[in-house]
Formats: structure tokens, C-alpha cells, sequence
């Protein structure tokens, strides 16, 4: 049988249905899914001011604390600005410099360099 992936034992919890084996188990993405959801942030703010005690521990923590329950979805990924994508082309920058760099810049510097870098065509 192959190795659990860490999110079932998250699907066995909101589930209700007990996993006796933990050899996947891996506290700290469990901890990461369930702070996602209001109802169980809580729950997992415990689990993290009490990273040091063992799998089976954590495990039964949760699952007789969260209520059963249907909780999927990760947090939406930041869109980057079109802004930014167009200073870092223009200056070669990484993200991180480039967003330092949106600081000083003015819309019209922006505007500038969005027109230096149209190369035409469609």
C-alpha cells in the first residue's frame, strides 16, 4: 500500500472517519489547512503553541475538537499588478525590486515606460 498523502488524514478528520495508521501524517501542513477555515483557526493556533508533542497527539486533537464538516479551498494566490510586471521588465528586476522601486514611481513614470517597452504588432 502506498504512503497517505498528508490530505487525507485532513479528509479523515472533517470526515469523521478514524485513521489508526500516521505514517503520513505531517503535522505542519495539517495545521496549515486548518487555519484556513474561521471555525477551526482556533484550533490550530493550539496545535502550533504545541508543535512538540507527537502525530497521534495532534491527530486525536483534532479530530475530536473539529466538528465534522466540509472544509476545502486554499487561499487565492496574489495577482500580480500588470504595473509591476511592467517595471520588472523594464528594469530587469526581481518582484521584490521592483515593488520597492512602485514606491517611488508615478503613474505617468509607469505610463513612460509601458510606452518605451510597446514593441507594436498585436
Amino acid at each position: 500500500m502506498s504512503k497517505r498523502s498528508p490530505f487525507d488524514y485532513v479528509k479523515s478528520i472533517n470526515e469523521k472517519k478514524y485513521e489508526y495508521d500516521l505514517a503520513g501524517y505531517n503535522p505542519f501542513l495539517t495545521n496549515r489547512c486548518f487555519a484556513m477555515h474561521m471555525d477551526t483557526v482556533l484550533y490550530a493556533e493550539e496545535m502550533n503553541q504545541a508543535h512538540n508533542i507527537g502525530p497521534s497527539l495532534q491527530y486525536d486533537f483534532y479530530y475530536y475538537a473539529v466538528r465534522q464538516g466540509r472544509r476545502f479551498g486554499f487561499p487565492p494566490k496574489v495577482e500580480d499588478d500588470h504595473r509591476l510586471k511592467i517595471v520588472m521588465e523594464f528594469y530587469q528586476y526581481s518582484r521584490q525590486k521592483a515593488i520597492e522601486a512602485m514606491r517611488v514611481l508615478s503613474d505617468a513614470d509607469i505610463m513612460e515606460i509601458s510606452r518605451r517597452l510597446d514593441t507594436g504588432g498585436q
